[in-house]
């Protein structure tokens, strides 16, 4: 019998106990696939709406850590913005509020006129009017989960505004948001004057940003022009996210990898005397080694594909649920499957070290006396 024959018929001796620990290492897989997934959609959802709003670069606050940045004076960078390279700018306000009876929703003030507005397309209605009208409009996702149409009230905190049209957008985040003029959303949140994020559309994109980047450090000291890659990246909340997936997902990785370990140690345990029977009759410790690594390596494997299996259908499954739907999608693709399998074989391989070692330490005498 070849050595991979032998590998495969030790490890269905078990049967139960080969499931049980193959179920270990697929839900530290599973876990790495579906979280991660979520963590890399939460950063690309965010620069897809950079890119369908035409933003080259963001100005902000590079001294705030907060998932929404601190809002500054949009007077303070007037001088600024008189840059030749800069083509158009768009002062924004953002923050999380509760509206109704949802507690976070992400509403937008939109400098209007301005190029922020122009890759909405309205599905009912139309756009909010400035002024003193207090209109808002509402993405598709949003107006769904909210109960809205045209000419209803929405309540956001302790301000009242009329739906003047639902929107849908191609940047996934702004179909469960809900968007206002600039100077509403200012008022209706106390922050006169302020803006938390300049969008700034370059004449000559490739050239023109060190040239914008150059004049900003310049003339302002603790702001920063990102590009869309950048503001999400460097984002606290995306980071906090990315970390803490991380972590659950390692964390469920290595107690699959103790189930494995206990698993091989078991088998060695039960398979003394025919271990000792392979020694003395020429097997050098090294393919002894050799052979208890790779069934531990393939226990891994196998747990690694059905884990694969399992995180794309817990992805999809959250997706479609009432909290996501529109609103995030996992960011799943071939890198991140070479990431989750090759964790799953590294660490398959660490657990069998000691088994494999105690195995090979095994004298071929006591091994064939003992019971």
């Amino acid at each position: 019998m070849t050595i991979a024959g032998m590998v495969w018929r030790n490890l269905f001796r078990r049967r139960t106990r080969t499931l049980l620990t193959v179920l270990g290492i697929s839900v530290g897989v599973a876990a790495v696939v579906a979280l991660i997934g979520f963590a890399q959609g939460l950063e690309k959802v965010w620069q897809e709406a950079y890119k369908a709003r035409g933003t080259d670069l963001v100005v902000t606050k590079v001294t705030s850590r907060s998932p929404l940045p601190v809002p500054f004076e949009q007077r303070a960078l007037q001088e600024f913005l008189d840059c030749p390279s800069i083509e158009a700018s768009a002062a924004l306000l953002s923050d999380m509020m509760g509206v109704e009876d949802s507690s976070a929703v992400l509403v937008f003030g939109w400098e209007k006129p301005s190029f922020l507005w122009d890759h909405l397309r309205f599905l009912e209605g139309r756009a909010p009017e400035s002024g003193a009208s207090r209109e808002a409009a509402i993405g598709r996702i949003a107006a769904s989960s909210l109960g809205k149409k045209i000419g209803d009230i929405i309540q956001i905190e302790f301000e009242e505004f009329t739906v003047s049209g639902i929107f849908e957008s191609p940047a996934l985040v702004e179909n469960g948001a809900i968007v206002l003029p600039l100077e509403q959303m200012q008022a209706a949140t106390g922050r006169e004057g302020k803006v938390n994020f300049l969008n700034l559309r370059l004449k000559d994109p490739p050239t023109g940003v060190a040239e914008v980047k150059a004049r900003l450090e310049k003339l302002h000291q603790g702001f920063s022009a990102l590009d869309s890659a950048e503001v999400a990246s460097r984002n606290s909340g995306i980071e906090i996210v990315r970390a803490m997936s991380w972590a659950t997902s390692l964390l469920a990785l290595f107690v699959g990898m103790f189930g494995v370990t206990n698993t091989m140690l078991m088998s060695v345990f039960e398979r003394v005397k025919e271990i000792g029977i392979l020694l003395a009759i020429g097997w050098r410790r090294a393919r002894v080694m050799g052979m208890i690594l790779l069934e531990s390596l393939l226990l891994s494997l196998i747990g690694g594909v059905f884990g694969l299996l399992i995180g794309i259908c817990i992805a999809r499954a959250l997706e479609t649920a009432d909290l996501l739907r529109g609103r995030l999608k996992a960011d799943i693709g071939p890198g991140l499957f070479l990431v989750a399998m090759s964790l799953s074989v590294a660490l398959g391989l660490l657990a069998g070290v000691y088994p494999a070692w105690r195995a090979s330490r095994l004298q071929p005498g006591d091994a064939l006396r003992s019971e």
